[in-house]
This record gives C-alpha cells, structure tokens and sequence, in this order.
C-alpha cells in the first residue's frame, strides 16, 4: 500500500512516462489489429494516465487500484472517469469490458501464483466474448542490480532510488524521499520475477488463448521494452 508522500512523488516525478508510452503502443496495436473498444478496465491503474489516454481516444475507462493514495490522485486529475479501490485479487465487476489492462508490472507485484490465477479467472468473468485482456511482466533478462539514482523533486525535496535482485526471482526498488536534508519515508518495492511461460499456460487454464508474449506490443514499428507485453483473448461463444 503506497504512502501519501510515495503517491505524490510518483505523480510528480515523472514516473507517469510508462502508461503515456503504453498507451500509444496500446492504440498502435488496436489499430493495427482492427480491434474497436467501446470499454475498457486498468487494473491497478495508479494515478489514471492510461485511462485519461483511453478516454481521450473515445473509449469508455474504468479504474481500480488498492492505493488508496492514487485513486485520490486519479480522481483529481478526471474526476469524471470512474475509479475504484479494489484488491484485484478479489475484484469482479458486473459489467464486461472490451478491454482489460494491467500494467507497470503490477502482477510481479503478487508473489503467489495462486493469487495470479485468481486474478485471471476473475477478469476471464468480466471479459466479453472475444474481448481482450493485455497487461506486462518484468522480462527477468532486463532485470538487473542498479547503481543508485539521487534527483532533486522539490526545493527542499530529495528522491533517492535504486533497485536491486536480492534473488533470482525477487526484485526490490528501495525509494527514499529526504526533506531538508532528513529522511522521511523509505519505501521498499518487491516484485517476483514470474516465468512467462507459466503465465501464458495459467492463462489458458482459465480460459484465454494467448495471442502473442512479446518485448513489443505493435506488431512492427514498436518500441523494444524490459517488459513481456501479454496478449490474452477471451474466445467467442462457441468458437
């Protein structure tokens, strides 16, 4: 769960790039693919970036996410997008989506490959037949040690983060925030770095056939990634 203070630097500092760079990849992709979206779901949607995208393109957004912390800031930047917060572990809207996404490697973010079927069997229920359901995993290749990173947020304000792989299949992004020179909040990010091969073959087991797991959503022209962009497909009926 993101503190106040996390939510805001991560509003502020720029670390809103990646759902900006996903979206138009994202739109690229659909438009490609002939693929038309009346209604979309981000789960764990952070401050809403890629549902403002979404809406600006004429698609219908939905968010979710469990920080309470950047919903609030969602609903400040739109406060007309309709935002929710929710365990997606547990979370099972009524309606269908067209489209449901999942990014900034937010199912590394669940250790539990149990929970990770959960989550796959619940949006498999609130995908339409032949609806979508696109989300991203670390590419365990990509994911390395790295050297500290110090950047001034605000006049008085420092931001020190570094992440490291204390196993090989665990990830921690350790972020530091310092006000007048004092340390006020340290916050550690865990992620587990997940086979995607397993994650395809849960998938299908829930249903889903796997459309494509790739470094790169578009077809061609797309930007290579440290991430597995995953392309699930819930059938039609009957095919």
């Amino acid at each position: 769960m993101y503190g106040e203070i996390f939510c805001k630097v991560y509003n502020e500092f720029g670390w809103n790039y990646y759902p900006e760079v996903f979206g138009e990849q994202l739109l690229l992709w659909l438009r490609q693919n002939g693929i038309r979206v009346k209604t979309a779901m981000d789960l764990a949607c952070g401050t809403g970036v890629l549902c403002e995208r979404l809406k600006r393109e004429g698609i219908e957004a939905s968010g979710m996410d469990l920080s309470a912390g950047m919903i609030a800031i969602a609903r400040q930047r739109d406060p007309e997008i309709p935002y929710e917060v929710a365990d997606m572990t547990v979370f099972c809207p009524e309606r269908q989506f067209d489209l449901v996404t999942c990014t900034g490697d937010a199912v590394n973010h669940i250790p539990d490959l149990r929970d990770v079927e959960k989550i796959f069997r619940n949006v498999y229920a609130y995908t339409v037949p032949g609806g979508h359901f696109i989300f991203d995993l670390l590419n365990e290749r990509e994911v390395s040690d790295s050297e500290p990173f110090e950047s001034d947020f605000e006049e008085n304000l420092r931001v020190w983060f570094q992440m490291t792989r204390p196993a090989e299949d665990k990830v921690n992004l350790c972020i530091r925030v310092y006000e007048d020179g004092r340390e006020v909040l340290e916050e550690n990010i865990r992620e587990t770095v997940h086979d995607p091969a397993v994650i395809c073959g849960l998938l299908q087991r829930c249903g889903f056939r796997v459309v494509k797991c790739a470094n790169r959503l578009p077809d061609d022209g797309g930007i290579p990634g440290t991430t597995w962009n995953i392309v699930a497909q819930k059938p039609r009926c009957g095919v």
